[in-house]
């Protein structure tokens, strides 16, 4: 599959919404299982966008042909999951949750985008 990048493609706010439903979906499931499930949950959750064997994509990202990129180079995470795990890690802390709330809303862009210089985009 030879899918080309549409660089400056911003993502619809629809096929975000539902790639993190089916990553939050995937979370979930694998906290099902005994004991150590949680752990592979939260390292999911935590990485998604760095994940070599998907090209930098999370399961529901790569179904929506959508991929986080560096700002710089247009490069997937792959290479950087420390920017991976910033991106997320926003999501973890409470109060944090209220300022990507308003951030998202009303400059259109994640807080973890900003503090990594990440972007998302859409495949073609």
């Amino acid at each position: 599959m030879n899918a080309k990048i549409e660089l400056g493609t911003t993502s619809f706010f629809v096929e975000r919404l539902l790639a993190g439903i089916i990553d939050v979906s995937i979370v979930l499931g694998l906290s099902l299982f005994p004991r150590i499930g949680w752990i592979f949950g939260l390292i999911y959750f935590l990485f998604k966008d760095s994940l070599p064997f998907l090209k930098g994509q999370s399961f529901g990202r790569r179904l929506f042909k959508i991929k986080v990129v560096s700002n710089a180079d247009d490069q997937s995470l792959v290479t950087t999951p420390d920017k991976a795990l910033i991106r997320q890690i926003v999501f973890l802390v409470p109060l944090l949750n209220l300022v990507e709330i308003f951030y998202f809303l009303f400059k259109k862009e994640r807080l973890g985008a900003i503090w990594t210089s990440t972007k998302v985009i859409m495949f073609k």
